[in-house]
């Protein structure tokens, strides 16, 4: 039975409170404080989020297929099932084991929600008839959704906290199986599915098109996979840094929500911001910015880090909805949930070859060393990566002329192109 236009509307906002709540990290704030709390050393703390990006690496593209293969809406009440269970954990585990378990379950879920929750909000916007511009805001409003969420949670991480951590940890364990019911809600959008037939060459057919229908696409992808490293490591240092400075646990809830209200706007305003900077202008402050930041952070004191470690949020705000929408523009619905969870297979196997190293480096060169190596690993990124995507970008036509040629040149090769073709 096809959905109705009210079903399909109800589908949209859903699925960005269904983002909300997958988000919604009340312990987040207290995460680096809470693992130590289980005995865990910093070494221990980024192999943990290391083996998290393993089990993403493992399921991610797997479960992106699974989604384009039965259905969107399926793959997400699986992967919201999994979370609630993984945050259930949290009352037990103990140790670096029992927060084993905990990473395992949630990176599975992550891994089934990751994709397929941009896919049926592309697909259910083009089962609508909306316009481009609607299709446009898509990651951004998604985006905003989650960073929002993570603000809230921020805030309510600190008022939790004036009773207790263990208060904090049951009110995650209780909003862990929110996703569950928005996601029992969903209706499958109408839209292409991949055939069963030939899984292999579907998977091969994905990712030779990903790869060589053209350089542009091919930079687009490479940035989703290696450049998001370069604002993702200051997630784990910020917590550290403020127990450094002396700053007491309470307040880390109000430090992090403001920094994520700061991320929330920066992708509300992302398409905005390239319209006003150009692409190009974009692309070159997404790409140095966080080496910035990594320098204000050692540099300026605590007052000023705190300034500096905005530019982390803004440039990642930019940076992820103007290249995941630049992305999703330019592929077809029958394999958009697994060209999605490809770009995250990437990302989480780049982190776990690095992540441990960082933390190792941290714990035995202290944090000074660690940010300027960080600050130096931007710069190679940004030489080698942002900047031949920018001298991709600049030959071609701006906003919608860029589209709808994409379009074109997608339509024309399509049947050429086709996983399993």
């Amino acid at each position: 039975m096809n959905a109705t236009y009210a079903q399909l509307q109800q589908n949209l906002l859903r699925t960005l409170w269904l983002g909300f709540f997958q988000v919604f990290l009340v312990f987040m704030p207290i995460a680096v404080p809470f693992f130590q709390s289980k005995g865990l050393s910093m070494t221990d703390v980024f192999t943990l989020q290391a083996f998290f990006g393993l089990v993403v690496l493992i399921t991610e593209v797997p479960s992106g297929y699974l989604a384009d293969l039965v259905g969107r809406r399926t793959t997400l009440v699986i992967g919201a099932a999994i979370a609630g269970v993984g945050h259930s954990l949290l009352l037990v585990a103990d140790g670096f084991w029992g927060l084993v378990l905990f990473e395992l379950s949630l990176g599975i879920a992550h891994s089934l929600i990751s994709g397929a929750d941009i896919a049926i909000l592309y697909d259910t916007e083009l089962a609508m008839g909306r316009g481009e511009q609607a299709q446009r805001q898509i990651v951004g409003r998604l985006y905003g959704f989650r960073t929002v969420s993570e603000s809230i949670a921020a805030l309510l991480c600190s008022l939790l906290l004036l009773h207790s951590m263990d208060l904090v940890i049951w009110v995650q364990a209780a909003a862990g199986w929110i996703p569950l019911a928005l996601a029992l809600l969903l209706v499958e959008p109408p839209g292409e599915r991949l055939s069963s037939d030939d899984h292999l060459g579907n998977m091969a057919g994905i990712c030779r098109d990903l790869l060589t229908r053209s350089r542009l696409l091919r930079l687009i992808v490479l940035a989703l996979c290696i450049w998001s490293l370069t604002t993702f490591y200051a997630v784990w240092l910020l917590q550290k840094i403020w127990e450094n400075h002396g700053i007491e646990l309470v307040h880390f809830g109000y430090l992090w929500a403001g920094l994520t209200v700061i991320a929330a706007l920066a992708g509300r305003y992302a398409h905005l911001a390239e319209d006003r900077l150009g692409t190009t202008g974009l692309l070159l402050f997404i790409g140095i910015s966080p080496a910035v930041g990594y320098l204000g952070l050692e540099l300026f004191g605590m007052v000023g880090g705190y300034i500096a470690s905005a530019t982390f949020m803004i440039s990642r705000g930019f940076g992820l909805v103007v290249l995941r929408d630049a992305l999703n523009q330019r592929i077809p619905s029958e394999y958009r949930a697994t060209a999605n969870s490809l770009t995250s297979f990437g990302f989480r196997g780049a982190f776990m070859l690095t992540g441990p190293l960082v933390g190792y480096y941290l714990d035995l060169w202290g944090m000074t060393a660690t940010l300027y190596l960080l600050a130096a690993a931007t710069l190679v990124i940004f030489v080698t990566l942002v900047l031949p995507l920018l001298l991709a970008v600049r030959g071609l036509p701006t906003n919608g002329e860029a589209e709808r040629a994409a379009a074109a040149a997608r339509s024309a090769s399509e049947e050429a192109c086709a996983p399993g073709g």
